[in-house]
């Protein structure tokens, strides 16, 4: 791999990748791939709260929501607290936090990952499986996208429209995006190109 298409042999970001959005975005599968092609730990949110407290839906249903946003904070706090660059997927409502939009503040390269409603159901198998998408899955989607979008804006540098890429090429073009920002001058706010 040319280091034009990043993460080539000798390069890898100084600051961990954060990838935000909705469901069904391709959060956790473009963090896979650019783990592997950055050579950096790929970190996924949903799987760490899972493992420190169980299955997501069982531990909202026990506990209530502000219980499990609080115990999400945690996880992902103690991510974003360590100095080590990696990837990390966040859950869709992850950015409800106030500290944790805070801390992406500093020391990430936070991307938003767009995507279609359509595409977005699609990945999600209609909303099976997913107890906050049972009823009217387009409508909830589309209410969710509609109370976060204007957080995911907020904590990101950039927005990257997943809709019929391969994650190849969106991994390919967040390197590009990420390898860019690290070797010109930073600027303050979000870019969003």
């Amino acid at each position: 791999m040319s280091s034009a298409t990043g993460g080539g042999p000798g390069w890898s970001p100084d600051r961990r990748i954060v990838l935000v959005g909705p469901m069904g975005s391709g959060k956790s599968t473009v963090g896979l791939v650019l783990g592997r092609r950055l050579g950096l730990q790929r970190l996924d949110a949903d799987d760490l709260f899972v493992t420190q407290h169980g299955v997501i839906s069982d531990y909202f249903s026990r506990n209530g929501e502000p219980a499990f946003r609080q115990a999400e904070e945690e996880v992902i706090g103690e991510v974003l607290s360590r100095a080590e660059p990696c990837v990390l997927s966040l859950g869709g409502g992850a950015v409800l936090s106030a500290q944790t939009r805070d801390r992406l503040r500093h020391g990430s390269h936070v991307v938003y990952l767009t995507v279609a409603e359509d595409a977005a159901l699609a990945r999600l198998n209609g909303g099976l499986g997913r107890p906050v998408l049972a009823g009217d899955p387009g409508r909830t989607w589309r209410r969710i996208l509609a109370e976060r979008h204007a957080l995911y804006r907020e904590v990101s540098q950039w927005t990257v429209d997943t809709t019929g890429r391969s994650t190849e090429d969106l991994a390919t073009h967040i390197i590009r995006l990420v390898r860019q920002a690290e070797t010109t001058t930073p600027t303050t706010g979000a870019v969003h190109p």
